[in-house]
C-alpha cells in the first residue's frame, strides 16, 4: 500500500518546487536579457520587469531557503553539507549582486555583469545538485 506523505512532508515539497521555480524564472530571464537584450528594445521596460523578477525570486528564495536549511540542519546534516551550503548562499549572493549592478548600468546585451549573474547563477544549481548528492548518501560526501 502506498502511503501519502504528511503534510510537513508535503509543505517542503511544495518549498523546494518554489525554490527551483525561482531559479528558473531569475537564471531564464536573466539569459534573455544578455542573449537577445530587452524585449522590442524597451530597455525601460526590460529593468522594471528584471527588478521585479530579481526582487521577488530573492524573496522566494530567502523565505524558502531559510526553512529548508533549517530543515535539513535539525535533522543532522554534517559539516559537508554545511560547507556546500555556504557555497551555495555565497554563490547566490554573487549572482543577486551583479542582478543589481547589471540593472543600474541598463542591462547591456552580452555585458560582463550579465555573464557573471549567469556563471553564478548556473554554480548555485550546480551547488544545489551536490547538496541533494550530500544528502541523499547519507554519507557526507555526494560528489
Amino acid at each position: 500500500m502506498v502511503q501519502l506523505p504528511g503534510a510537513a512532508e508535503a509543505l517542503l515539497v511544495l518549498l523546494r518546487w518554489l525554490h527551483a521555480l525561482a531559479a528558473i524564472v531569475f537564471l531564464g530571464w536573466s539569459a534573455v536579457l544578455w542573449l537577445d537584450g530587452a524585449p522590442a528594445g524597451n530597455t525601460a521596460l526590460a529593468r522594471r520587469r528584471f527588478k521585479e523578477v530579481t526582487e521577488l525570486s530573492l524573496i522566494v528564495f530567502l523565505a524558502t531557503g531559510a526553512i529548508l536549511t533549517f530543515d535539513r540542519l535539525s535533522h543532522g546534516a554534517g559539516s559537508v553539507y554545511a560547507a556546500v551550503l555556504a557555497l551555495k548562499v555565497l554563490s547566490g549572493a554573487v549572482a543577486y549582486q551583479y542582478a543589481f549592478r547589471w540593472r543600474r548600468v541598463g542591462l547591456p546585451v552580452g555585458g560582463l555583469d550579465g555573464r557573471i549573474v549567469l556563471v553564478a547563477g548556473m554554480a548555485t544549481v550546480l551547488l544545489a545538485a551536490i547538496l541533494k548528492g550530500v544528502t541523499d548518501s547519507g554519507t557526507g560526501s555526494g560528489i
